[in-house]
Parts: C-alpha cells; structure tokens; sequence
C-alpha cells in the first residue's frame, strides 16, 4: 500500500484538524455547556492526529504508535467531544484548562517524543541477523495444536473447575488445582491466541480454502465458548485477531471481515448482554449444560433482550464504557492533597515479571483496581469486590507524580518506537514480526485503560516468549523486500536483479 507522500500528508493533518477545531465549536454552540473542554479537545487532537504526517500503511513502523494515540483519544477526549452536544461537562473545574487535562496532553506529548526520537535514533542501527521466518509446516504444526489445547483447556478451566465469575469460585478452583495445575492451566490458556495468531497467518501465506475453512472455524468455536463461559473477550479474540493478522500481512481491510464484526456487533453482542444477567447472572442453566441446550439458552437470552428493550432499560453506552478520563481525573485532585502518592507500590509485580510462582510462592501481587477503590472511596461498600482501572497515565502519575508521568510515558513511546522499527511487517513480513506487533496491541496499546502491572507482566513475559521461539523454529530466510532498489537502472558493472518474491520457501 502507497500511503501519501510527505507534503499532501501535512496539508491533510491541518486540514484534518481544522476540521475538528469547526466541529468542537459546532457542537458546543448546540450544546450549550457553561464548562466545554474546548482548548482541551483541540490540543489533544492536535496530538493524537499527529502520526497522519509519518503514517506508512496500515503495517508500516508507525502503525503501533498511531494505534497507541488513537486509543488514547477514545479514552480520554472521545466522551468529551460527544457531550459537547448535550451539554454535559466531565470537568468539575471551571477553568479553560485544568491540572487533569495538563496530565492527559503532557502524556500523550512525551509517549509521542519518545516515539519520535526512537526512530530517529534507530535509522543508522543495523540488523543484527538475517531475517528468518517458520516454515509452513511449523506454523500449522504448532499453530492447530495450541488452539485446540488452549481452547479445551479454558472451557474445562471455566466450566468444570471455576464453574461461575465470583472471587469464590476462583478461590476455591485454584485451590482445588494447587500451583501446578494453575500453571499449566494458565499456559494453556495463553498459548491459545498465538495459535489463532499462526492460523490466520497461514492462511494468509497459502490463502487455500481449507485454511480459510479452518480459520471460519476457529471464530466460530470462539464466540460459542466465550458465550458458554460468560467471557465476551474470549468470543471476540478470534474474530479480533483474524482482522488483525490480515491488516498487518496485507497492509489494506479486509472488508467482508469488517462488515461481519459490525453485524456481530448489531446482532450477537446484545444477545451476550442479555445471556449474562438472564443465564448467567441468575444461574438459570449451569455453564456444564449450555451447549447441550444451546437452542433454549440463546432463547431465554433473545427474550430477555426484548424485554429490557420494552423497558427502555439500557446497558452503559459504548463511549462511557471506554472513557476513563474520570479515573485519571479523581487521581490528580486527590493525589497529594488527601490521598498519599504510591511510591512504585502498584508497580512491584514488576519485580518479579520472570519468576513463575512455583518458585517463588509470596512474589508481590497488587490488585490495583480493587486498591484505588479503597483508597479514593469510590464504592463505600464491597470495595474488594470493585475494580477501578486508574488507566496508565493515570497509575504513573499516582505513584510518582509528574516525574512518573513524564519518565513513564517517555519509556512506553520510545519501546513503541524500536519495536516498531524493528518489526515492520511492510518491509519483513514473518511470525515473530507478527506475534511481536499483535501482543503489544493487546497489552500496551488496547491495555492504556488498564492496570500497569498486570499488563505489562503479560507484555514482558510474552516477548521473551516470543523470542525463545523465533530462536527455536525460524529457520527460513526471508529477503528485506526493500534492500534492493529494483526500479533503479542497472550500472554496467552491475547488472540488473530481478524482484525477490517474497516466502519463497513458504509458497511452494
């Protein structure tokens, strides 16, 4: 995919945002909010937008940090933006521009400059190693195998052992399995999504019909467990990682995919709502026996759908349920006034990123979520039972103020830079490249609305993971589809190379 070249990509940002800075001001008119976040809106915009002017495809090296920002926006301005239409405020401050949203800009500033100067710094630095990627039959070799483990595992994990959501259950099923079994347990479960991941990716590689059958298969499976086992993120990974996989290898949307997740959206996710109070809330049918009555069970959850419709009853919109600008707001005004600063102490699970409990059995554990619904007196009953996400910037800032904020989304933007770099699926499409680019979507990029530590333990753990398979499986060369400048005229001396195809040895 050509993208524009440098001097149309500046012209579409600043029209782009003069388009934005039109719409703030439209909307607030009709709005009418004595406190619209006006100035707010248009610098974080202004921000978040800057990645058009570098933008290089949809698999390019700047694709990470202009998800990152992306998200960002839909996190911590998206809200904003829509209820600048019906007057609502999230800001308690009356002025034009308040320490909150100083936190929120300065951290989306310094993600981007680190980013920025990552691949500034990174341009004159060689590879190492020949590129290499899995042959074909590694890739479904390994790839099949690890989906139907890990998806067996986590239906018996959800169903027979922790049989309901409740902290209990989970007690009592991880007791019951003892620190053995919880870890097998657990790998079984991470492992699934890479075998997705290597699935999609096979299929992309041969594009035969079996793979495509294979890989309709997986999202399907998908859906049904994550609707037995009450986990809508376990029904969409597949889906999710299909797109997913297609956009990085081809560099362009898969429309027919895109179209399907929309209607999954319109006609399925309500029905998931619905099945969680109706069936699972209620315990009308045991997790055991909702395959063997499906037919009922999607029923009783349809039915349930239409009657809270007919009540006008509605769940938390989407936009509400993925602003967390309120986390981060209640952080600053309380932080430092009548809440202490947490000093690295949400952070410590970091300590011990590589050490499997087995071996060390008291390794720190913080729940974050349940700790800032404590300490800010969000719930003033059932604490522990509430989870807060104080999102990213926001657990920075508690812990060491703005040195944290500053330093902390410094770091993330300059690893999000290397590795963009460094794993550019435009120029050297291959597994690792793959794996590498998707967990840090999943976990840095998706998990800015998240918890620090428990994200990026994940993150950590699953590049090291990574590595130690590339180091064992991929044998394969692969050419730099941009180290020879084909266009250019040969030299006498130098007689004119032919395109190297790319994957060879994988598209036999």
């Amino acid at each position: 995919m050509r993208w524009l070249p440098p001097t149309p990509r500046i012209i579409l940002y600043a029209a782009l945002n003069a388009a934005f800075v039109v719409a703030v001001l439209l909307l607030a008119s009709i709005g009418g909010s004595a406190n619209p976040r006006i100035v707010y809106l248009i610098l974080l915009f202004a921000v978040c937008s800057a990645p058009i002017i570098d933008f290089d495809g949809l698999n390019g090296r700047f694709i990470m940090p202009s998800l990152y920002l992306g998200f960002y926006f839909v996190s911590f301005g998206l809200l904003d933006f829509a209820n600048l239409a019906t007057g609502i405020s999230s800001e308690t401050v009356s002025s034009i521009f308040s320490a909150t949203e100083g936190v929120i800009l300065a951290g989306s500033i310094m993600m981007t400059i680190g980013c920025r100067t990552a691949m500034a710094l990174g341009k004159r630095a060689p590879q190492a190693l020949p590129a290499r990627d899995w042959s074909m039959k590694t890739i479904l070799g390994i790839g099949i195998p690890w989906w139907i483990i890990g998806t067996a595992a986590t239906y018996i994990l959800n169903v027979y052992i922790v049989t309901d959501n409740s902290i209990e259950a989970s007690k009592k099923g991880f007791e019951t399995m003892g620190p053995y079994g919880t870890t097998a347990f657990m790998l079984a479960t991470i492992i699934q999504p890479i075998g997705i991941l290597l699935i999609a990716y096979a299929w992309r590689l041969r594009r035969s019909k079996f793979l495509l059958a294979l890989v309709i298969t997986v999202v399907i499976v998908q859906v049904l467990l994550g609707f037995v086992i009450n986990v809508k993120s376990t029904a969409m990974i597949g889906g999710i990682l299909v797109i997913l996989t297609f956009i990085l290898v081809e560099g362009r949307l898969p429309i027919p995919w895109l179209v399907a997740a929309v209607l999954y959206g319109i006609v399925i996710y309500p029905i998931f709502v619905a099945a969680r109070a109706e069936i699972h809330g209620k315990g009308t049918i045991a997790r055991a026996s909702i395959l063997g009555n499906l037919e009922h069970v999607v029923e009783l959850a349809i039915a349930a759908e239409n009657r809270d419709n007919g009540r006008g009853e509605h769940a938390q919109s989407l936009l509400e349920r993925t602003s967390v600008r309120g986390s981060v707001q209640m952080i600053v005004q309380h932080t430092g006034v009548d809440v202490n600063f947490e000093y690295g102490a949400t952070l410590t699970p970091l300590l011990a990123t590589f050490v499997p409990r087995i071996i060390w059995s008291d390794k720190p554990t913080v729940e974050t979520g349940r700790v800032v619904n404590k300490v800010f007196h969000v719930t003033e009953v059932d604490f522990w039972d509430t989870y807060i996400s104080p999102a990213i910037p926001g657990e920075l800032y508690w812990n060491f103020g703005w040195p944290g904020l500053l330093i902390g989304m410094t770091v993330i933007g300059g690893a999000l830079g290397t590795l963009g770099r460094r794993c550019n699926l435009a120029e050297r499409r291959s597994v690792t490249n793959l794996l590498v680019v998707a967990v840090t979507i999943k976990q840095v990029i998706v998990g800015i609305e998240g918890t620090f530590s428990p994200e990026y333990v994940v993150w950590f753990r699953s590049l090291g993971a990574i590595g130690i398979l590339h180091l064992m499986f991929a044998k394969v060369p692969i050419p730099d589809r941009f180290s020879i400048n084909v266009e250019q005229p040969a030299s006498p001396a130098q007689p004119r190379l032919s395109p190297l195809k790319p994957f060879p040895n994988l598209l036999k």
